[in-house]
């Protein structure tokens, strides 16, 4: 089997034009040789016309007829006149062989007869008692057409061979701003640590969008790979620190264990804590993976869940809760993904609040959407890290950092659950002070 060689833009282009320009050009010549045999044909048969209307009008009065007949061939030699009535038959001296060539050899197209020693136009009429036959030669008129279109023919392939270089040209010069995207594209370095972009051209359109598109991709892309640069120092910057704890410890208990019995007790304490940190880390980002998934069958009735999380985090932290939560509201929402959402909330409020704070909860449905809001009285959140804060290991205040527990992948956890499920998060100030957090999901 043959492979197909890649052909570029500019080469498809050139193909394309070339075709139809030939296209054109042979439609014309078509044209032409219509229109020409059209009037080859009007004419002899204007001819044919005007030699019988002259016979019907001069025959009857006429005293040589032979005479007649032959002033009316004497322009065209090879024109041949008939005239047969039941007595005798009139002829021009040529008209016998002309008609027996016409009769034995003549190919039949309508009235035209095509012989092999030229085409005639052929006509027959009654006029009174007799049978009026005409055979008018065209051939002449058919040579100078078949010379014209032979000329057109040379022409055409003249201009057609000229126009290949200019139809190239020019395809090379529409194809130019797809052509420098192509390069530019095949240019681009993947492991770049800064942003590449293409040059987006004014014209044409498409490859205009093309580009922006593209670049739009590439800013994408690029955004992602420094998150996922910045997670992977955050993650192991958040492993080693307890990981380093627990070494310290475990060749503490080494080196000292024997002499001293009471720091085995303090260290394996230390190194419990620190593993049940690094625990609760690695299950915060399968859960945040796990987020990712699309799958979001299941009616939860929203309530519950929100009255179920505030009672178990009302023994962890010394915080007043006030709800405003219908008896039942439900949603096609996982379970999970609702008891994460809400958890991540309540607890990011309660860890940032003070001592006896009030969080108000709020969960409606209005205007086919459903509503729920969060409000602490809190440090209160920048307004340029209103945004950040969703990313993974964000933390604003880093030098609270170490007395706050957690991991910094609640928020982020928050709004991977939010997208899911095509809804949106908006962070806002509280007053007088606090933060007020707010989910809307569309119903």
């Amino acid at each position: 089997m043959s492979k197909k060689h890649p052909i570029t833009a500019a080469g498809q282009l050139t193909r394309l034009f070339l075709t139809l320009f030939i296209t054109a050009l042979a439609i014309i010549n078509i044209l032409f040789v219509i229109n020409a045999g059209h009037l080859i044909y009007q004419y002899a048969d204007d001819q044919a016309d005007e030699i019988i209307e002259t016979i019907e009008k001069d025959w009857a009065t006429s005293s040589n007829r032979e005479k007649l007949l032959e002033a009316y061939v004497a322009r065209q030699d090879d024109d041949a006149i008939e005239i047969t009535n039941h007595y005798q038959k009139f002829r021009t001296h040529k008209a016998h062989k002309i008609f027996k060539r016409i009769n034995n050899q003549g190919i039949r197209i309508k009235n035209l007869r095509i012989t092999h020693h030229g085409v005639y136009y052929l006509r027959q009429e009654k006029i009174a008692n007799s049978y009026v036959r005409v055979a008018i030669n065209v051939d002449d008129l058919v040579k100078l057409t078949n010379w014209l279109l032979g000329l057109m023919v040379v022409i055409n392939l003249a201009v057609v061979l000229l126009s290949i270089p200019l139809i190239r040209h020019l395809a090379h010069r529409w194809t130019k701003p797809l052509t420098n995207l192509s390069l530019q594209t095949n240019s681009i370095n993947p492991q770049s640590s800064k942003l590449q972009v293409l040059t987006v051209p004014q014209q044409p359109i498409e490859v205009r969008n093309v580009a922006k598109s593209f670049n739009e991709l590439l800013e994408r892309r690029f955004q992602a790979i420094q998150r996922e640069k910045e997670f992977i120092t955050n993650a192991s910057h958040e492993l080693k620190t307890p990981l380093a704890g627990i070494l310290g410890h475990v060749n503490l208990i080494k080196r000292h264990g024997d002499k001293h019995p009471e720091l085995i007790e303090k260290s394996i304490g230390y190194i419990d804590q620190e593993a049940h940190r690094m625990q609760r880390l690695v299950n915060e980002l399968l859960i945040l993976e796990g987020h990712q998934s699309k799958n979001s069958h299941g009616i939860t009735d929203l309530p519950v869940i929100v009255d179920a999380e505030i009672t178990s985090l009302q023994g962890a932290y010394k915080n007043k809760f006030v709800t405003n939560l219908p008896k039942q509201l439900e949603y096609q929402i996982l379970p999970g993904d609702w008891q994460s959402l809400v958890h991540n909330l309540l607890e990011n409020a309660a860890k940032y609040s003070p001592l006896n704070s009030t969080i108000k909860i709020s969960l409606t449905s209005i205007n086919d959407k459903i509503i729920f809001r969060v409000a602490d009285q809190g440090c209160g959140i920048a307004k340029e890290n209103r945004q950040k804060i969703f990313e993974r290991f964000f933390r604003e205040d880093t030098s609270h950092a170490s007395r706050i527990t957690g991991s910094g992948i609640g928020l982020a956890i928050v709004k991977s659950i939010v997208e899911k499920y095509n809804g949106k998060i908006t962070v806002q100030a509280n007053q007088p002070q606090g933060t007020i957090f707010t989910v809307y999901f569309p119903e």
